[in-house]
């Protein structure tokens, strides 16, 4: 028996590996959201896994777990991605306030050294950046952070899901993103009732600082119409 568990032992590492289909699924999310397969874009399972040289399951597989998350839809017999409402993208802001808050706020007492140094850098690197593009991810990287010590899983699966379907709508706004030195402030405040583990302070700043994101981008879209 132990020649055999011995063996068995072997591929304990290949365990680790994800999936094929989990893999697929990561870079197929991935260029859903830096847009490079736009929202409508079809995603024909058997044309699509002959180019890739895989089977048609392993891309089943990856898509199914991408409409789960929100990110694809079915279309008759295919499936599409999804291409969200201006109804859809006020939705998820109120949802993904409420996500990141309390999450945020749970995560705080478990935050480790390792992430108040990461957020540390982040907003130091906020600090000093004029590029808007470039004040966006190290803004989307702050958010992200907060949420990382959270004990809830399922919380934080939520969390993901609902902001990865707001950042394919392109609708991510953080705190009058047109007023970088205000948002700096509010980030800097955010980041101090976190570091003292206030969960209280910590929920209400993010309620704000969020919902006044989901303002700017109401506004903007009632003038582009």
């Amino acid at each position: 028996m132990n020649d055999v568990l011995a063996a068995l032992g072997t591929i304990r590492p290949e365990l680790k590996v994800p999936s094929r289909s989990a893999r697929v699924a990561t870079h197929i999310e991935q260029l859903i959201l830096d847009g490079t397969l736009p929202p409508g874009s079809r995603l024909v399972e058997e044309t699509i896994s002959r180019h890739l040289g895989i089977s048609r399951s392993s891309l089943r597989e990856a898509v199914i777990g991408l409409e789960k998350s929100g990110l694809v839809r079915r279309d008759g017999n295919t499936r599409v991605i999804r291409q969200l409402l201006d109804r859809d993208v006020a939705e998820l802001h109120a949802m993904w306030t409420i996500l990141e808050a309390e999450a945020a706020a749970m995560a705080c007492a478990h935050a480790s050294a390792k992430t108040i140094a990461s957020l540390r850098r982040t907003l130091e690197l906020m600090d000093n950046v004029d590029d808007q593009a470039a004040f966006h991810r190290l803004n989307l990287e702050f958010h992200k952070t907060l949420v990382v010590p959270c004990p809830n899983a399922h919380l934080v699966a939520a969390y993901v899901s609902c902001l990865n379907q707001i950042r394919l709508a392109g609708a991510l706004a953080f705190g009058r993103p047109s007023d970088m030195l205000t948002s700096r402030s509010e980030h800097h405040r955010i980041a101090e009732a976190y570091f003292a583990r206030d969960a209280h302070c910590t929920l209400d700043l993010i309620r704000a600082h969020l919902a006044a994101g989901a303002r700017s981008v109401a506004t903007t879209s009632a003038g582009q119409e």
